[in-house]
């Protein structure tokens, strides 16, 4: 666990831990699910978004899959970050698969050495990283198993199919999702791995298509 200095950058899908659970900023009325959940659980995901004012975009997860709040939260009150990377160095969340708990954790540690064999920066994300880094039981029976990995270099289609379907062999029966984040932003593994003409790339700026998501600029 990570303990921030004020103004530590965040990337998108870390988890961070809030000083005080209710300040928060937003652009709409808070919900009203908001401050018991967060005072209960005080922790936020950080969102695809700009930086604003010294504040960084995150969002709220609530009981419910409707219950999905964004927001920003002021550096000062970050004390500590997790990333999906840092979900992966617990010895006791990789290897134990205690009886009973939900079927995307359990499946987390096959798909494990899969990665770990590519050397590639990677970690869980969704529920299954919320309930990883919070403790919060979160991941459900039908929950998929959400990963991220921070693909650098150039994926091309070919090795991009023979990733998913090893990783979706090792996860069955639990759906995975897979989202690569390039230098341009994120990018379903699915997607690349269809090999279309362009690719759907989600920016700080929405979603935009690019022939090609590790080239500097996205058209």
């Amino acid at each position: 666990m990570e303990r921030l200095m004020p103004g530590s950058p965040a990337l998108t899908h870390d988890l961070i831990r809030l000083r005080e659970p209710i300040r928060l900023t937003a652009d709409e009325p808070v919900p009203s699910w908001v401050e018991p959940v967060l005072k209960r659980t005080p922790w936020v995901v950080v969102r695809r978004g700009h930086i604003r004012d010294r504040m960084t975009p995150v969002g709220v997860r609530g009981l419910t899959r409707s219950q999905r709040f964004a927001a920003f939260v002021e550096f000062a009150e970050t004390v500590e970050r997790l990333s999906p990377e840092d979900l992966t160095t617990s010895r006791c969340v990789i290897e134990r698969n205690p009886k009973g708990r939900a079927p995307a954790l359990a499946a987390l540690t096959r798909v494990a050495p899969i990665l770990a064999c590519r050397g590639c920066r990677w970690g869980p994300g969704g529920s299954v990283g919320f309930e990883i880094a919070t403790a919060a039981t979160t991941a459900r029976l039908s929950s998929d198993l959400d990963l991220i990995l921070r693909q650098d270099r150039r994926l091309e289609p070919s090795d991009a199919i023979a990733l998913l379907d090893a990783l979706a062999e090792a996860a069955a029966p639990v759906r995975i999702d897979v989202m690569l984040e390039t230098p341009c932003g994120g990018v379903a593994l699915a997607d690349l791995a269809a090999a279309p003409r362009h690719v759907l790339v989600r920016t700080p700026d929405g979603a935009r298509l690019s022939a090609d998501p590790w080239m500097e600029g996205v058209s």
